[in-house]
């Protein structure tokens, strides 16, 4: 199959992007994630736009820094103390919208970044990840 058949990212990303906002906490992304089952979520500022990428690897970084400090019996409430913007990733590759799945994949592989949003004009519209590649090759394969 050739890659023109394949189209861009907006073909196989995920549209309904769970999102948290800047001024929520590490225990509210955790939560986020578990409820969704999902391991990478943008975080959006005041003004909708993407301020950063919280991943499972944060949050257990994080919750290892805590337990070490801390111990493990009081988690949750040392979680609820460290707020987003402290602790996201705040130097992350983005994806146009129009992007071609060959390149988008390349840059999957080469940043080795779990997921990537997807923007429009600046604006959140969609979320790529590996998961969404390996759907796409299952579905070529039975195709």
């Amino acid at each position: 199959m050739t890659t023109a058949k394949l189209g861009s990212v907006a073909d196989i990303m995920s549209h309904d992007v769970v999102t948290l906002r800047l001024e929520q906490t590490l225990f509210d992304g955790n939560e986020l994630m578990r409820e969704h089952k999902i391991r990478h979520v943008p975080v959006l500022d005041e003004q909708d736009q993407l301020a950063g990428l919280l991943d499972q690897k944060v949050v257990l970084r994080e919750a290892l820094r805590i337990a070490n400090d801390h111990g493990t019996h009081r988690l949750d409430h040392y979680l609820k103390q460290v707020p987003l913007a402290d602790v996201i990733h705040q130097d992350f590759l983005t994806l146009p919208i129009d992007t071609p799945l060959i390149e988008a994949g390349q840059r999957l592989l080469s940043h080795r970044q779990g997921a990537l949003p997807v923007v429009d004009d600046g604006r959140l519209v969609g979320i790529l990840s590996s998961v969404d590649f390996v759907r796409l090759a299952v579905n070529l394969l039975e195709a």
